[in-house]
């Protein structure tokens, strides 16, 4: 009992001995870390979209900011230290935006106005694709017309409805009540089968930018370190580690995925980048990624 006691103390006191000298300084850096790169990518995110898309293009050709519907953005960040390999920092984004995500009245518009195709989005639609989507909206259109010219008269039949007090519904029991009734239920009858429509054309998009998105959105992560992430209590030899987690849209009938991709970056790469010794994409080079 008194051999296994000593065998304690001894081994904790070789787990006080491995801890790193600077641990605390270390540790009191990752709250920093965490704050200056959710900072500086909360600012550098928005831009890269804006350059990515042309939203003042966009808006005139659709009548809708696209904004919301287009910018990635970090949903959580978080720092920590692996004692000998360095610092890994955790990144979550929201799910990479895409074409395949605009609302259905973008579509809708689109047939309207003729547009087959959005500046850096929609890319693999013609004409063709999108004829009966234009006649079901034309179609649409024209019942919602006719609806608002029986308006003034259906609110004059149902008034002498009412004062006559006639057993059967109003909304049916004139010629013009019937009509309407008729009219909305050739507008579900449109709705339904605009929003099939449209999900026929979302299967048929291919967006040139889709592919380089998640390459894009790293090289800026990589131009966020070079800019702000000060490594100053890290050991030269050890390492800057990014965990990035994107997710991903899921494949038809299944569930979102999720890909992980890790840059290893030298501490000394880093810091030479910040210096300006080498630049972002130097940076992303020499790391290791998987």
């Amino acid at each position: 009992m008194r051999m296994l006691w000593f065998f304690a103390v001894a081994l904790a006191a070789v787990g006080q001995a491995r801890e790193p000298e600077n641990l605390a300084a270390v540790v009191d850096e990752m709250p920093v870390l965490e704050r200056v790169l959710a900072a500086a990518l909360e600012s550098e995110v928005p831009r890269w979209a804006e350059s990515r898309y042309d939203f003042g293009a966009l808006h005139r050709q659709t009548g809708v900011h696209l904004e919301r519907w287009l910018q990635e953005s970090v949903r959580t960040i978080k720092a920590e230290y692996l004692a000998r390999q360095g610092i890994l920092v955790s990144l979550q984004f929201d799910h990479r935006p895409s074409a395949r995500d605009l609302p259905n009245f973008v579509f809708e518009t689109m047939a309207r106005k003729g547009e087959v195709s959005l500046p850096g989005l929609v890319t693999s639609l013609n004409p063709d694709d999108f004829a009966e989507l234009k006649r079901l909206v034309g179609e649409q259109d024209e019942e919602r017309t006719k609806r608002r010219e029986l308006d003034p008269a259906w609110q004059v039949e149902l008034r002498n409805t009412n004062e006559t007090r006639m057993p059967t519904r109003p909304e049916v029991s004139g010629p013009i009540g019937r009509e309407i009734s008729a009219l909305t239920g050739r507008q579900n009858e449109l709705h339904t089968a605009i929003i099939e429509e449209i999900q026929r054309l979302r299967g048929l998009l291919a967006e040139t930018a889709e592919g380089s998105s998640i390459d894009n959105i790293h090289g800026v992560l990589m131009r966020t370190v070079c800019n702000y992430a000060t490594l100053k209590s890290l050991p030269d030899d050890e390492h800057l580690t990014l965990k990035v987690r994107q997710s991903e849209r899921p494949s038809e009938g299944g569930l979102m995925g999720v890909q992980w991709t890790y840059h290893v970056l030298a501490k000394q790469d880093v810091v030479e980048c910040r210096k300006g010794t080498i630049d972002a994409a130097e940076l992303r080079h020499r790391a290791y990624v998987y």
